[in-house]
């Protein structure tokens, strides 16, 4: 979250991100930062991975037409072919190939195929995964495939480890083998600390628990008098139009899109999309949209502002809701950053999942 977004006063913010950790291959762990020095950094909910081992990044979407990816949907091959991966999904897998394994361009099998939403490139995935090194066929690392230590991220198409590439078309529930060139795994500079060479590609055992939503998705409900109105661009991007009227002083909160999931729970740790703009003038001072990748918050005390956390608890995943805060359930007196003191705010919020 950006620095404009804490509150001073107080130290709170209006919604909280969970520590970053790359993707690197680290100590024997695979923790794919270290895979490519130039990889953007890019937040993950938790994992007990340490991942100083294999922590990656990436975003899910619903039930999208599997024409509708960010990058090209998953192609299998040859080399591919010759990984052997049984076990039933949600267990750790028995994997074994010919070693050296390598290719030319990442290619993947869809060992069970799940019936969730699909994995677009555009959207956070909640994952299991085993790594091995396609030089030696040596385990690298895997998590416990018990739900435990499992990880969230956001793959996407510019990002090496070329993962988008891997599974972009598999659908929530599914087990993905892929075989990733040197190339597309770490830049062809291998990763010394773990006996990788500049020559050697990686093998991945993917199973994909949770695919969450891309933008919000459910019924349209009528805008609202008294409300900015809302004007997205076909990828879901909110802009706003400030009514010709005061400030409202007490917090409001609408529905733009009722979704059709669970209620967020006080305590969830929820997957959002976010933009927050100033009442005055409608000027934009933070989204998750000009990051590229969905944000994740804990609806807790003392960790949001008041009108936030408000506006998020009790609605269906899916919905989009559009909520105007006053100053004393925002950024108060003290304001913060490029947020004026006694500022009113108006945050227009994707609730694309939630992980307990």
């Amino acid at each position: 979250m950006s620095e404009k977004c804490r509150k001073r006063s107080s130290g709170k913010r209006f919604a909280r991100q969970t520590p970053s950790i790359l993707p690197k291959l680290v100590k024997g762990q695979l923790n794919l930062s270290q895979l490519h020095p130039q990889r953007k950094n890019v937040p993950l909910r938790k994992s007990a991975l340490a991942l100083a081992g294999l922590l990656l990044t990436a975003t899910l979407a619903g039930c999208a037409p599997v024409s509708d990816l960010a990058c090209e949907e998953l192609t299998t091959g040859d080399q591919v072919k010759a990984v052997s991966v049984s076990g039933n999904f949600g267990e750790i897998p028995t994997v074994t190939f010919p070693s050296p394994l390598t290719s030319e361009s990442v290619q993947s099998a869809v060992i069970v195929k799940g019936d969730g939403p699909v994995f677009t490139g555009r959207n956070l995935v909640e994952f299991e995964f085993a790594g091995y090194n396609g030089g030696t066929g040596e385990l690298i690392q895997q998590s416990q495939f018990d739900g435990g230590q499992a990880a969230t991220a956001f793959f996407g198409p510019s990002q090496v480890p070329n993962f988008c590439a891997a599974l972009a078309g598999a659908r929530e529930g599914s087990r993905v083998v892929a075989v990733i060139p040197p190339a597309d795994a770490h830049g062809g500079e291998g990763i010394p600390s773990l006996g990788v060479g500049p020559t050697d590609g990686v093998v991945f055992v993917f199973d994909l628990r949770k695919v969450f939503l891309e933008k919000a998705t459910g019924s349209t409900v009528a805008p609202e008098a008294g409300f900015p109105a809302v004007v997205k661009t076909s990828d879901g991007v909110p802009g706003i139009t400030i009514p010709n009227t005061a400030a409202p002083t007490e917090l409001k909160i609408a529905q733009l899109i009722r979704g059709d999931g669970a209620p967020v729970k006080k305590g969830q740790l929820v997957t959002m999309h976010y933009s927050g703009f100033l009442w005055d003038g409608a000027e934009q001072f933070d989204s998750s949209w000009g990051k590229g990748q969905p944000a994740q918050f804990q609806m807790q005390d003392g960790g949001l502002i008041d009108g936030f956390l408000q506006a998020v608890v009790g609605q269906p995943v899916g919905s989009q809701v559009i909520a105007i805060i006053p100053p004393q359930l925002g950024y108060g007196e003290a304001g913060s950053g490029s947020i004026p003191p006694n500022a009113t705010l108006v945050f227009v919020i994707d609730i694309l999942g939630t992980s307990d």
